[in-house]
């Protein structure tokens, strides 16, 4: 069956460069060169053999336009690049398919058939080359703008913003947000509007750039709608926390659900702000100074009473210590300070060599030792007498 099809669509191909040639008594007849090259198309299709399916497209693509068939010709690239990108797998040859498509359709007059081919084009470059796929998107705005239909440019560019975010160019970012904001203006979105005010405001701190967010702020509250909106009180949140350094009211700023109504990117971007000079834990949502590990307590039961300083510990941690360590049977240490101070005292009065003023020893505690007796003295006559 695939074979049968392949064959007919050489014949059709056959066909269809004899029409478009031109002999010694006729022209060439361009709408039956393109009659025989959609038909080889469809026939090859069938067959699922692709690339010649493409190459009769563009084929008919091209004689269609010799025959003023504009608008047709611009179908038929549009098929070979829909082939490209779905069955083919090659976004590059896809892309090229759709914006010749596209100046097909530029050519003609339909704007917005052009539009649509460009978006086409970047979508199927958006995982092989971001920065091809934003200048697709973006012109594709552009003409959107150019006949006053931006409506249906919205969705474009939030595609373009998403992939500006992702790929951190920020300043590109805020200037298709502008432009969003002022296409959102002349729909009356007021809602949508707000958003876009609220993301340009995140991008540009983002951009570390507080002093123009102040600006933009000021600038968009001359609109009273959104100087009474709860994305305005956002804003002026934002502000507050980079003006004082405050990161833990930044960061619950970004946490607030008008915030998780943005476009996903912008979203994500608001959790990761930080005022200067502080830093994000692990977890997105929580600074470092908020995140408690608890500690547990340790099995010895030596630690507090080691030396260890009781006063960094929690209240369950000194708990935890004092009821898992036994019953000592010595006496604290401050006792036994005053005990050798005691002896250390005592010991001094004995190295006096001074006779004891009262004939009973004073009384000592039970477990210091007794002083040793005075020295008698001895009569110098008695040595004497001795010796001799």
């Amino acid at each position: 069956m695939e074979a049968e099809r392949i064959r007919e669509g050489v014949k059709l191909m056959q066909e269809g460069d004899k029409a478009s040639s031109k002999g010694l008594f006729r022209k060439p007849d361009w709408d039956i060169a393109a009659g025989c090259y959609e038909r080889a198309a469809v026939s090859f299709k069938i067959a699922k053999s692709y690339d010649q399916a493409v190459q009769a497209y563009a084929k008919a693509s091209e004689s269609l336009f010799k025959a003023d068939a504009i608008h047709l010709a611009g179908k038929a690239m549009e098929n070979a690049a829909l082939v490209l990108a779905q069955n083919l797998n090659q976004p590059q040859r896809a892309a090229e398919a759709y914006q010749r498509a596209s100046d097909l359709f530029m050519t003609q007059g339909s704007i917005d058939r052009a539009a649509e081919q460009l978006e086409k084009a970047g979508k199927t470059m958006e995982n092989i080359d971001i920065n091809a796929a934003i200048d697709m998107y973006s012109s594709a705005c552009t003409l959107y703008e150019q006949e006053d239909r931006g409506r249906f440019a919205i969705d474009i560019f939030k595609k373009a913003i998403s992939l500006l975010i992702k790929s951190k160019k920020y300043e590109k970012a805020v200037d298709m947000l502008h432009r969003q904001s002022q296409t959102l203006q002349k729909l009356s979105s007021r809602s949508h509007l707000y958003k876009a005010n609220l993301s340009i405001m995140i991008v540009l701190f983002a951009l570390g750039d507080d002093v123009e967010a102040g600006k933009q702020f000021n600038n968009m509250c001359s609109d009273p709608g959104f100087a009474q909106s709860e994305e305005a009180e956002i804003c002026q949140c934002l502000l507050q926390a980079y003006n004082e350094g405050d990161q833990e009211l930044l960061e619950a700023t970004v946490r607030r659900q008008h915030v998780s109504f943005l476009d996903n990117e912008v979203a994500k971007l608001a959790r990761t702000l930080t005022v200067p000079g502080e830093i994000l834990s692990g977890r997105t949502q929580q600074p470092v100074y908020q995140v408690r590990d608890r500690v547990q307590p340790s099995p010895r039961p030596s630690q507090a009473s080691g030396g260890s300083n009781i006063h960094g510990m929690s209240p369950a941690q000194v708990r935890a210590e004092l009821y898992s360590q036994p019953a000592k049977k010595e006496p604290p240490k401050y006792q036994e300070k005053e005990d050798e101070s005691f002896r250390e005292d005592f010991e001094k009065m004995n190295l006096e060599n001074k006779p004891l003023l009262s004939p009973t020893p004073p009384r000592v505690p039970s477990h210091t030792p007794s002083p040793a007796p005075a020295p008698v003295p001895v009569d110098e006559e008695e040595d004497e007498d001795d010796l001799r």
